[in-house]
């Protein structure tokens, strides 16, 4: 009997072919949610980056940041070049500062915040088991 004609092998190369069958269907409907839910969060970023802009634009969230988003609609910086260092500008500079302050006294609030700091050896211990031994 040629390996072809057992019903054994038969039996379990059908299995194998639906078993990846369904691994396919899953893992495509598992790209599309993953896709849905990138486009979701590149249109909430938009519309907060929106609102935040016009906020700006108010002079709602300052004059420092009202002053920023003039230029940057005057196109004479990006905030991307604020953010980068390239814009030297006094105006920009305050801006990091100022961003450099609120990051470093976010940083000093997380050291302290048990539950974060919990959370995050977690991450860093799954992280760790997800790398491949080198």
């Amino acid at each position: 009997m040629a390996l072809s004609d057992n019903p054994a092998l038969q039996a379990a190369l059908a299995e194998s072919r639906q078993q990846a069958a369904e691994a396919t269907a899953s893992l495509r409907q598992m790209a599309a949610h993953l896709s849905a839910e990138r486009d979701k969060f590149k249109a909430e970023s938009a519309r907060r980056i929106e609102e935040l802009q016009r906020e700006a634009r108010r002079g709602d969230l300052g004059p420092d940041q009202e002053r920023l988003q003039r230029r940057v609609d005057a196109g004479e910086t990006s905030w991307r070049d604020i953010a980068s260092g390239a814009d030297e500008h006094p105006s920009a500079e305050a801006a990091r500062a100022g961003l450099s302050h609120n990051l470093t006294e976010l940083r000093e609030e997380l050291e302290l915040d048990d539950a974060f700091l919990e959370a995050d050896e977690a991450a860093r211990e799954q992280q760790r088991r997800a790398m491949p031994e080198h």
